[in-house]
């Protein structure tokens, strides 16, 4: 029996060695386990750090930010920050889970719409301005920048926004298309009253005219009146010189006409003078014609200056222009001046001829009116009218040797109703009109050289090609 004791003693002993060791290594197993915990825990503490890191700082933002799931039902939102709720007026969590579709306005461009997910099915970022709904149903502008996000399969899930509201700028931009609008719309309405203005500007001259025009005519058609009356008697007269001679033809069969009868044909041709009509009744016809051919170009040159223009520039002979305009416009400086035209050969310009026309009308008439106030007559008075090409222009110039402008007043002339004439004489328009008609309608320049008591000049200069192709060169 002592014998056994010592090797069960043994036997115990070794197993217990062996479950210490056992119990060792579990320990140690333990410890790595509890080692891994407080690691894993220690993560987990960090990513939830983290990801509280990443809501605060995204909350603190005044982007807007949205993570939507595109595979579920509604496409439904799974994050929004703070700044984005509170804009639509929610709080994050209550918009979690719900459509994103609640945020939009129901009257999106639908086009638009279609647009933004088109391109976000084809993984590419979308950016869209669109009309966002508050909770209270108010909108407002949002813009926002999409992009999409592919799973590990590779499918698109989910998209990420990121946006701010732009009703601000929105606004700024309505009211500055407002204000453009408004801004074209006064510069139309400046434009017709501009139209109007020289319309008037030009009834007002025709009207001037018409007097003189009436005059004008009146001369010829008196030319006219007298030779067709002189021509019915002198017809008259022939007839019955006519009708004796038949008579006395008829009357003789054939045979010799008798001295009787030659007698009173003689005598009769005496009574109506027969030689004086032969010589006066071809004059009377040239007078006729000429008195016609002349109320003919008076009518002429009067309609083509009361013409009105196309809204196209056309090719136009300006020394056409200037005769027609001296035509309509005699009665105003025949008494005063002479006409002295030196004209060069030009090439058709692009314009609006009959608004140079107008220009022409005032010039000459205010040059008729500067030599009358200088007392000077027909005999001494002088209008010079000289055309010439320069360069790629045509210049015009009208000068006169009346009162002259005195130099405190050759800056305003141009000026809307500044005008040195007495009342009933000038509204102060004519140069301004003809100012803006040659620069801003033509694209040209209009200079003015005065000394007081010697007489002034005006220099027209116009671009032959005409001020839109003068503009794009």
């Amino acid at each position: 029996m002592s014998s056994a004791f010592p090797d069960s003693v043994d036997s115990t002993a070794g197993t217990l060695a062996a479950t210490q060791g056992a119990l060792l290594a579990a320990n140690r197993e333990l410890a790595n386990v509890r080692a891994q915990l407080a690691n894993a825990a220690a993560d987990a503490a960090m990513l939830r750090g983290e990801l509280n890191l990443r809501d605060t700082a995204l909350d603190a933002g005044t982007s807007h930010f949205m993570i939507v799931d595109l595979l579920g039902p509604g496409r439904p939102i799974v994050y929004v920050n703070r700044a984005l709720a509170h804009e639509h007026g929610y709080e994050p969590a209550q918009l979690i889970g719900k459509s994103v579709h609640i945020l939009t306005a129901k009257h999106t461009d639908r086009r638009q719409s279609q647009q933004f997910y088109a391109d976000l099915t084809a993984g590419r970022n979308a950016r869209v301005e669109m009309e966002a709904v508050r909770r209270d149903g108010s909108t407002f502008w949002l813009g926002v920048t999409t992009t999409p996000l592919r799973n590990s399969q590779g499918v698109i899930s989910h998209y990420v926004t990121v946006g701010a509201d732009i009703t601000t700028r929105k606004v700024a931009e309505r009211k500055k298309r407002e204000l453009q609008e408004q801004l074209v719309g006064e510069m139309r309405e400046r434009e017709r009253m501009a139209i109007e203005l020289r319309l008037a500007q030009k009834l007002e001259s025709v009207g001037r005219l018409a007097a003189g025009l009436a005059h004008e005519i009146n001369t010829p058609i008196q030319y006219v009146g007298d030779s067709v009356y002189f021509l019915q008697a002198a017809f008259a007269d022939i007839t019955r010189l006519l009708d004796a001679s038949r008579s006395a033809i008829a009357n003789s069969s054939g045979a010799a006409v008798d001295q009787a009868t030659l007698t009173a044909l003689t005598t009769l041709q005496q009574e109506i003078d027969y030689d004086f009509l032969s010589i006066e009744v071809p004059k009377a016809f040239q007078r006729t014609l000429e008195g016609t051919e002349r109320v003919t170009g008076i009518v002429r040159a009067m309609k083509e200056f009361a013409h009105p223009d196309t809204d196209e520039h056309m090719p136009a002979d300006l020394n056409h222009g200037l005769r027609t305009t001296l035509t309509v416009a005699s009665n105003e400086y025949k008494y005063d001046a002479a006409v002295i035209m030196d004209a060069g050969e030009l090439p058709l310009v692009a314009c609006k001829i009959g608004e140079l026309n107008q220009v022409f009308l005032n010039l000459i008439v205010n040059a008729a009116h500067a030599i009358h106030d200088s007392g000077k007559d027909a005999s001494t008075g002088r209008i010079t009218i000289v055309t010439r090409v320069a360069g790629d222009s045509v210049e015009v110039e009208i000068g006169d040797n009346g009162c002259g402008i005195a130099q405190e007043n050759v800056e305003k002339i141009f000026d809307p109703f500044f005008t040195t004439k007495e009342v009933g004489r000038g509204t102060g328009q004519g140069l301004a009109i003809a100012h803006s008609i040659v620069v801003d309608k033509h694209g040209g320049d209009i200079s003015v050289h005065s000394e007081l008591g010697v007489g002034t000049r005006f220099t027209l200069r116009l671009p032959i090609a005409g001020r839109a192709n003068r503009n794009a060169a």
